[in-house]
């Protein structure tokens, strides 16, 4: 996934990370027979397996969601065991922070056949998958094979590498079932559901209803506890402004939360607009990785300035200090906009039925919808805004802000681990690293700087203080060039390939800091791929995240029990393979490789 340019966007543009709507077939299904020179498999049958743009197919193996794909077939009656190439681990489409094996794009299966004439009869068991939606598959083909003599050779087809490493499956042990005509009763087909409403009162069939319906489902919006940082923002428009004027108190009160909820109809303003024109769908920020990274740097860095590391000069969640330069409207309103970001993933009573019918409607429906919602959101703010005395009713400032401001603090924080849970294992070492440069930058930027500086010193140093947070961005989540060529190590796979091919084994674990930044560094998926290609190599990748006797066997069979490690073994001499240990340098990888496969 291409991170960087996601991340780099200001956070209005998180609004179009909702996922779109999948259109178009979802598969394709092929099946051709093929010569090969293999004495055990002198004709290949293929079952070619093509998702739709978007939609992923899971591996042979179960894994911790989805279903596992199974091939079946026959020839001529007799069972025949078909071989599956090596899945690509990948996030779930459905849940990102799982990782899982998947055939995405073109997958081919193979039915190792003999010479004489034969009928094959193919099947598919899987679950395809988009970001959006599961769709379970059920197939069969038939192909009949009367000369193996005339048929295309197989050596010369783009997957045949696929098929060197392609192993036997789990669950491909039965015949082909026959198809049942009542399948179409026992699971009816998309569409023809009469659903029925536990409640149907506030399902909405009206524009009235749905209008009435939206005020108050954003009203509630105000108080749901999904989003911590909604109530922490928010708390900030109930506290005066310090002045010891009531007349200057009842503006300043007057005018905050006048922009403070202008910034949430802004807002609703533009999602809806969106969301008419491009048909994304709703409340989906939390599934992509980009999203929830912007947002928990911005959080992280909201929680900062509440302990008074450095001041904000646009998003001001602190009381006002003397000497600082303030635009009270501007800080509300950018306010408002980030507040009502973080609250709009929340769904909570009688938004559900108003969503749905109003999704499904012309975009001028859309648009007033989603604003009636905005309003209600909006609506005490305005309130606060219309009857300025209110302020008279709410505490007065002194020490105590302070400690709430660390409270505040706090919460923010909480909300950042929160948000970090939301994300893929293999991104936390990334975060952690990002956050770090965060708070360094905002140190630089509130401890270094002052008024009474000459301004080019100071915005030189902010200047410093950004560029770190734009430089480690770029270096931690720079755009994948090369899809991943590591595998997964199977010891089943490496037995069958030892002493036939090139093999490099990189030893790894999520808890293991130097092995992460090896991948980031020298192991990048463009260099990998590079060398895989001019050494004819085949990379495994070793996950001892977890304990298995198995692996640790094979690494102290190497003379170590520490990681990284990364093992050489060359098809002419695979019983002394070449180790390099701890940290090494691209020089040294090359320098290593060339040695032992020239």
């Amino acid at each position: 996934m291409k991170l960087l340019p996601r991340i780099l966007l200001n956070f209005f543009l998180l609004l179009c990370l909702a996922a779109p709507v999948q259109a178009g077939e979802s598969f394709e299904l092929t099946v051709q027979a093929f010569r090969t020179g293999q004495p055990h498999a002198p004709v290949l049958a293929v079952l070619t397996l093509t998702p739709g743009p978007g939609w992923y197919a899971y591996g042979n193996v179960q894994g911790p969601s989805g279903f596992p794909t199974v091939i079946t077939a026959t020839s001529n009656g007799n069972i025949v065991s078909p071989l599956y190439p090596p899945p690509i681990p990948g996030q779930d489409p459905l849940d990102p922070s799982l990782t899982v094996d998947l055939y995405d794009g073109p997958t081919p299966f193979f039915i190792p056949l003999g010479n004489e004439p034969s009928t094959v009869i193919a099947g598919i068991k899987a679950l395809l998958c988009s970001s959006t939606t599961c769709l379970p598959i059920k197939e069969q083909l038939e192909l009949a094979i009367a000369d193996a003599g005339a048929l295309p050779l197989a050596e010369d087809q783009p997957w045949w590498p696929r098929f060197l490493l392609a192993t036997p499956g789990v669950g491909e042990d039965l015949a082909p079932e026959p198809m049942n005509t009542n399948d179409a009763v026992e699971t009816p087909a998309f569409g023809t559901f009469a659903p029925r409403y536990f409640a149907p009162g506030l399902e909405v069939q009206t524009l009235s209803k749905a209008a009435a319906l939206a005020f108050l489902a954003g009203l509630i919006l105000n108080f749901m506890p999904c989003v911590l940082p909604v109530i922490t923002l928010k708390l900030r428009s109930f506290i005066p402004a310090v002045d010891s004027v009531p007349q200057s108190q009842r503006r300043a009160f007057r005018s905050h939360n006048l922009f403070f909820a202008l910034g949430m109809m802004v807002y609703f303003l533009i999602l809806a607009g969106i969301i008419a024109t491009t048909g994304m769908a709703w409340g989906q920020i939390f599934q992509e990785p980009a999203a929830i990274i912007t947002l928990t740097a911005i959080v992280f860095a909201l929680s900062l300035s509440l302990f008074g590391v450095y001041d904000l000069p646009l998003i001001d969640l602190k009381g006002k200090i003397k000497g600082k330069t303030h635009h009270p409207r501007l800080e509300s309103f950018t306010t408002g906009v980030l507040a009502t970001i973080l609250a709009t993933p929340c769904s909570g009573p009688f938004l559900g039925g108003v969503l749905a019918w109003a999704l499904i409607q012309p975009p001028d429906i859309i648009a007033l919808v989603l604003s009636c919602i905005g309003l209600g959101m909006a609506s005490p703010y305005l309130a606060m805004s219309i009857f300025p005395g209110l302020y008279r009713f709410l505490p007065k400032p002194g020490a105590w802000t302070m400690h709430l401001e660390r409270i505040l603090g706090f919460l923010l924080a909480a909300t950042c681990v929160y948000l970090f849970g939301l994300l893929p294992t293999s991104e936390y070492l990334s975060v952690l690293i990002l956050l770090w440069v965060i708070a360094l930058a905002a140190w630089i930027w509130g401890k270094w700087t002052a008024l009474n500086q000459t301004r080019i010193r100071r915005w030189s140093l902010r200047t410093i203080a950004v560029g770190m947070i734009v430089l480690a961005a770029a270096f931690l989540f720079r755009p994948a060039e090369h899809p991943d060529p590591w595998q997964n190590f199977e010891m089943q796979q490496f037995e069958a390939l030892y002493g036939q091919e090139n093999l490099i084994l990189d030893f790894t674990a999520d808890w293991c800091p130097n092995c992460k930044f090896l991948e980031k560094t020298v192991l990048t998926p463009e260099k990998s791929a590079k060398f895989a290609k001019e050494h004819n190599a085949v990379l495994m990748r070793v996950d001892l995240t977890r304990h298995d006797p198995e692996l640790m066997a094979l690494l102290e069979s190497l003379g170590s029990k520490s990681i990284p490690i990364l093992a050489i073994f060359p098809k002419d001499n695979p019983g002394s393979p070449l180790v390099l240990r701890d940290m090494f340098t691209s020089g040294q990888l090359k320098n290593a490789l060339n040695q032992e496969l020239p």
